[in-house]
């Protein structure tokens, strides 16, 4: 059985289950090193887990010490480290096939999520994105997850592009679609992901506001508020999140629209709306939207980078023109039960034919040793 090392993930989640039973079914063993301390998480993987810790040293001879007993001729590296480039070094020097994913903003040097600014921090992310670059090049394979990844790497070095698959999230997906039943007590619009300022969330309490103020009824929810709570995912963009937050209390929509941090059962949150609102610059390929398209939830979306490869605006779900999120939200609501059902089932579909976990065995059993 091929053996295969997992590296740089700061936490575990439920995506991360995804992986692992995919590389099961593919017959791969894999082991996973977080960068966290041990946790007593009973989840099904948890005998593929390893715990580094949070300290920087203790991470990288933990990393040693695992290649050493594990002995995998194969690492992905989740680039969400600035130890990225030790991960992927080492691997080389020890002859290791080293897959590189790239999880997020880091070839654009993103600093949007910073809780206080910083001129360190800004340096720091300066650095990580030049180190990145770097792993770019040391490694075997580049797995990119969104479309703008492959553009930004075209841009740095043409000939990089022979290296690279494009790896897309999917989740899983039953092939029985069943109708929403629209006549029981669903909530509208749900957002759920993390408020920061990529995600638009300002805009979209602001257009919640609009709603209001022409006395259009509905309800939501906004999930994700890290000044709320944060109990799954490390904190990222709280001053953002505070500031939205702020804007929806000057608003006064309690009662239209309740808030809440982040949880972890989000699917089981899903099946009591409607629609699912993700008004972000970079659609292409969301957990939560494709997970709310899998059990049918209509998406209303910005056209954000890759947005065309997922949705189609009237088939599938409704793509925001000439930013006007709130004539989008209205549209949503005056949809007829044939509309929305029909959208519902081709959403469901569009997961099911494209962004189904089924699809991932095949596809990450590739490039190894």
């Amino acid at each position: 059985m091929k053996k295969i090392l997992i590296v740089g993930v700061p936490f575990y989640a439920k995506k991360y289950g995804y992986l692992l039973e995919s590389y099961l079914k593919a017959d791969v063993e894999p082991k996973m090193l977080l960068n966290m301390e041990a946790s007593n998480n009973n989840n099904e993987f948890k005998e593929y887990l390893t715990y580094a810790g949070t300290n920087p040293i203790k991470r990288v001879l933990s990393y040693i010490s695992i290649l050493r007993k594990f002995n995998p001729l194969n690492i992905d590296c989740y680039d969400y480290s600035i130890l990225s480039i030790l991960y992927v070094l080492i691997a080389r020097v020890l002859g290791i096939n080293v897959r590189f994913w790239l999880i997020g903003g880091e070839l654009k040097g993103d600093k949007t999520h910073f809780n206080k600014s910083s001129k360190l921090r800004a340096f720091i992310v300066d650095i990580k994105m030049f180190l990145t670059r770097l792993c770019l090049l040391l490694s075997n394979t580049i797995l990119a997850k969104e479309e703008h990844h492959i553009d930004s790497i075209r841009k740095i070095n043409k000939k990089l592009i022979n290296k690279v698959i494009p790896f897309y999230n999917c989740v899983p997906v039953s092939e029985k679609f069943t109708i929403r039943d629209l006549n029981t007590d669903h909530g509208d619009f749900l957002y759920a992901n993390a408020v920061i300022e990529s995600r638009n969330v300002y805009e979209l309490v602001d257009s919640f506001f609009t709603l209001k103020r022409k006395n259009i009824q509905f309800t939501a929810s906004i999930y994700g508020f890290n000044s709320i709570s944060n109990e799954v995912y490390d904190g990222r963009g709280i001053g953002y999140s505070e500031k939205v937050l702020k804007h929806h209390n000057a608003c006064k929509l309690d009662g239209l629209v309740n808030t809440y941090g982040f949880v972890s059962n989000i699917t089981e949150v899903m099946k009591n709306y409607r629609f699912f609102v993700f008004p972000a610059d970079y659609i292409l390929a969301n957990y939560a939207l494709l997970e709310a398209m899998s059990i049918g939830l209509v998406p209303i979306i910005y056209p954000g980078n890759g947005y065309e490869k997922i949705i189609i605006d009237g088939v599938n779900g409704i793509v925001v023109k000439d930013n006007k999120l709130d004539a989008a939200l209205i549209r949503a609501l005056n949809l007829t039960n044939n509309e929305y059902n029909r959208m519902s089932y081709m959403a469901h579909n569009k997961v099911l034919t494209d962004f189904s976990l089924a699809t991932w065995p095949a596809k990450l059993s590739l490039n190894l040793n």
